[in-house]
Formats: structure tokens, sequence, C-alpha cells
């Protein structure tokens, strides 16, 4: 959609692809994780200029490894090692709310259970990053929050790992939706 743009994040041996139809994003992506001091995924995403969120429903992830993850995302940079914040789901390991609170730094992981299905969200408010999950769109749960230091514009979109950096894993998602206040 307007707005958007896609590439691959970090070292990726093949590379991924994301295109949108009739409302729904299909996102491929290869790459070893989306963790440690560095990330290797593939990331449709959408600039914006500072406070916001992002929400989708993850409707289906392909199960490369349990620890595929796909899910939505809020980074400093498109650099490997950004600090970062995201909400994912996962075909074997729930849904985890994930996050590198300083460039190059250690990444820190809240999990709960869930698969797909799944609605997730990330939101920005000054330094504060809120994850958050619901399986309807309407009741939402926090899975937790972490204060981040963001500066200028940041980038939000939609973030997909086969956790096989010789494989790729598609997910489909759907009710994608960028705000700003």
């Amino acid at each position: 959609p307007t707005g958007w743009q896609t590439a691959d994040i970090g070292a990726v041996s093949v590379g991924g692809s994301a295109t949108q139809t009739n409302a729904v994003f299909t996102v491929k992506g290869s790459g070893a994780d989306i963790w440690g001091a560095a990330d290797a995924f593939r990331f449709a995403y959408y600039k914006l200029p500072g406070d916001g969120s992002i929400v989708a429903r993850v409707a289906a992830v392909q199960n490369v490894n349990v620890w595929t993850k796909a899910g939505v995302m809020v980074r400093q940079s498109l650099d490997a090692g950004s600090q970062h914040a995201s909400m994912f789901v996962t075909p074997g390991k729930g849904l985890s709310f994930q996050r590198r609170p300083t460039a190059g730094g250690t990444s820190l992981s809240t999990t709960i259970a869930g698969a797909a299905p799944e609605w997730v969200k990330v939101s920005l408010s000054g330094q504060t990053v809120t994850a958050s999950v619901s399986s309807d769109g309407s009741t939402w749960t926090t899975v937790g929050q972490e204060t981040i230091t963001f500066s200028g514009p940041v980038y939000v979109g939609l973030a997909v790992t086969s956790h096989d950096n010789t494989r790729t894993a598609t997910a489909t998602f759907d009710n994608v939706g960028v705000t700003q206040p």
C-alpha cells in the first residue's frame, strides 16, 4: 500500500518478500532469528514521525521451526542491531513480547500461551512501548511494557523470521492498521 516498503534486515541467506492483496499481507522471511544483539528477518514497514501503534491479526504462520516468528514491530532503524519492540505469534512457543531496549544490546522476552490466529499490537507513547494481544480485536490483554529510548521517526511494520536461515517461512496478516495520535 501507499507509504509501505519492504526489505530483508540483517544477515539473511534466502531473500524474502511481502505482498498485499485485498487487505491481506503475505510476508515471507528467512533469517536465523529476531533475538540477541542483531536480527535477521523480512520487514514490511511504514515510517512514523513518532508516537503511534501498529495492529494486525496474524491469520497464519508457517511452522518451519517452533520459534518461527510473525508479528508487529516498532524499531528505531533498519540496522540489524537496532533497538525494537515486537509482539510475535509462533507456531510452537506461544505469543512473545520481545524487545531490545538499546541498540546492539541484549534481547528480552515475555511469553504467554497462544497461537495463530491472534491479534497483536505494539504501541509507542513517548519512551513507553506496550505490547498487547487479543483473540477478537476488541478486548486486549497487555503482555508487557518497556521503556525504550526512541528518537525522531521510527519504523513500524510486519516482521517474519523463519528461525532457519536456509528456508523462508510464510505468514499472512489481515486487519493491519497503523495509527498516530
